[in-house]
């Protein structure tokens, strides 16, 4: 009997806990976007990104003229059994370096990338964004065909960069 008087008792409990959970709290709804390209850029520590992709231009410049060279042989019908092999040869060291590279310059990135991310989400949170997509991204995929100005958070993130 305390049994059958027990249950709708914690029934009614767990009704006023589920209730009680399902209250949403005021959460802002507001989506911005931001230039992502244009805040690295704007980073104080860029110009060292800058040079590692210069040096590395530098580095595979000549390499991608021999490919290409080679390329238009093997295209022509003129290139030698020994052209071929080069040309092998040389895509091979050409995209071990193009990656030694790349690992170099996202190396150096990343610290930025971090620092940012950072500054976008305080900056988001400061001005009631609950969301901000990059607004390249959301452009090249469609996502968004249409956005105003007035949710672009670019400069707004760039001064608060420059502030720290």
């Amino acid at each position: 009997m305390k049994r059958a008087a027990i249950l709708p008792f914690a029934l009614l409990l767990a009704l006023f806990g589920v209730l009680g959970l399902s209250q949403t709290k005021d959460i802002p709804s507001r989506v911005g976007y931001i230039d992502a390209q244009k805040v690295i850029e704007a980073h104080p520590d860029y110009p060292a990104v800058l040079k590692l992709r210069q040096q590395a231009d530098t580095e595979l410049k000549p390499l991608a003229d021999q490919l290409r060279a080679l390329e238009t042989k093997i295209k022509d019908g003129t290139a030698t059994a020994k052209d071929r092999q080069d040309f092998e040869n040389l895509q091979k060291v050409y995209s071990e370096t193009a990656g030694k590279w790349q690992e170099k310059i996202n190396a150096a990135l990343a610290p930025i990338t971090k620092e940012i991310d950072g500054v976008i989400a305080r900056v988001a949170a400061q001005n009631g964004f609950s969301m901000i997509l990059s607004a390249n991204v959301a452009g090249q995929s469609g996502l968004v065909v249409y956005a105003s100005p007035d949710v672009d958070i670019t400069d707004l993130v760039i001064r608060a960069l420059g502030s720290q």
